[in-house]
């Protein structure tokens, strides 16, 4: 069945867990658009506790309400 949007993009990213704190996890995610070192610009996405990882995951995919 083909999807009545056309092909969806694909962009390569790079998702970094900082972790501050292991239990419970506590740091942040940061995005680049590709391998390699970090610049300092990227957005960093806070969380606090697994749901809050997974929360921040679904938002730098792409999933989340404020990329709809």
């Amino acid at each position: 069945m083909s999807d009545p949007n056309g092909p969806g993009t694909v962009n390569m990213v790079e998702i970094r867990v900082i972790l501050d704190r292991i239990d419970p996890p506590m740091g942040r995610l940061q995005v680049t658009p590709s391998a390699g070192p970090a610049r300092d610009e990227e957005p960093e996405i806070p969380f606090t506790g697994w749901l809050g990882l997974l929360r921040a995951l679904y938002l730098v995919t792409g999933s989340g309400p404020e990329n709809r």
